[in-house]
């Protein structure tokens, strides 16, 4: 704002200076000098007023890319809200102030009418009239402020929720950046029938598979439940290109690394665990992401996704479909990725209600 008051006042100058040469009376002496000013000095003073010009400009433009203030713009979506308010106030003020003036007026006559000045007043009526008139300020008053808190209240509301707007663009926009991160993660990959692995990235296996991918992530007895309840869905799974990837939070790398493989004598693991369709989750990445989403996940469901856990449905292009919270429903999430596939709302479908962000 400093700079734009600087360059007006230079360009208010310039202007001052032209109408007083403008105006000016001729003389030999300015014909002479206008006759002596050399190309180079119309070059510089063209460059001067370009460079001002540009300078201007592109504060007008910085300033118009700003917008309104933040309370000029939050009063006047108050004011959409409840665009008659400023009308009410001002008839009560209009009435209110008429009815004190009326009452002052009464009360002169009957103070008028109590010194003996005035023999002609019923003071029964007067006391009446001037009842009337400061009871309809006292009501004009208090309507007002009713308004006036109505107004606060709104107010608050209204600047909560832009912030709350805010917060919201700032956390869908880290969303969006982990979508990115997500597809540079590795999994490792069943690729033969007796358990023999190999490991991608996640986007590698979204583009070049088709692969969608579910992702769960929570305590061990939330994976487990979710590992069983997935191996009731592998069919569905084979047939629509569905990776699970089962994560468990409250270990570190080194008790995840010590898991069985099921290769050995007495390790074995699961069945639902070595299902064709379920990926493990390997190198680094994967801590600073599930603990980012069981962060956004708390802000919006509470401290229960701790214990329940949560889960992710991204289709093979990378968008993340739904964020849910708890037990996963299964069947509804292979009927939103064929429906993401296939763009045809399937018939006897289920809606997701576990979400917690869109």
């Amino acid at each position: 704002m400093t700079k734009l008051r600087s360059v007006a006042a230079v360009l208010a100058a310039s202007s001052t200076i032209a109408t007083v040469h403008g105006f000016a009376p001729p003389s030999t002496i300015g014909v002479s000098s206008v006759q002596n000013i050399s190309p180079q000095h119309v070059a510089a003073a063209r460059s001067t007023f370009s460079s001002t010009t540009r300078a201007l400009t592109s504060l007008l433009a910085e300033k118009k890319k700003e917008g309104l203030d933040r309370k000029v713009s939050n009063k006047l979506l108050t004011e959409t809200i409840a665009p008659f308010r400023g009308l009410r106030l001002f008839l009560y003020a209009s009435f209110a102030s008429g009815a004190f003036v009326g009452g002052l007026i009464t009360a002169s006559g009957v103070a008028a009418a109590l010194s003996g000045v005035r023999e002609d007043l019923d003071l029964n009526a007067e006391y009446l009239n001037m009842a009337i008139d400061f009871g309809a300020v006292a009501v004009f008053g208090i309507l007002a402020k009713f308004d006036l808190d109505g107004n606060a209240k709104l107010t608050a509301a209204v600047e909560e929720k832009v912030e709350r707007t805010k917060a919201q663009k700032k956390v869908r926009a880290s969303m969006r950046e982990r979508e990115e991160q997500f597809r540079e993660l590795n999994i490792n990959v069943r690729v033969t029938e007796d358990g023999g692995m190999k490991m991608a990235p996640v986007g590698v296996m979204q583009e070049n598979a088709k692969q969608h991918v579910i992702l769960v992530a929570g305590p061990g007895r939330a994976i487990r439940d979710a590992l069983r309840g997935a191996q009731l869905n592998k069919v569905n799974f084979a047939m629509t290109n569905i990776l699970v990837v089962p994560y468990e939070t409250g270990i570190d790398a080194t008790e995840r690394a010590a898991k069985p493989d099921g290769g050995g004598f007495g390790d074995a693991r699961p069945s639902y665990e070595t299902q064709p369709y379920v990926a493990e989750p390997v190198g680094d990445g994967w801590e600073e992401f599930i603990a980012a989403e069981m962060d956004t996940a708390a802000d919006q469901a509470g401290e229960k996704v701790q214990d329940e856990g949560i889960a992710l449905v991204i289709a093979n292009d990378g968008k993340v479909l739904r964020r849910g919270v708890g037990k996963v429903p299964w069947r509804q999430m292979v009927d939103e990725l064929e429906e993401a596939v296939t763009g045809e709302k399937k018939e006897g479908s289920v809606p997701m209600l576990l979400d917690f962000m869109e």
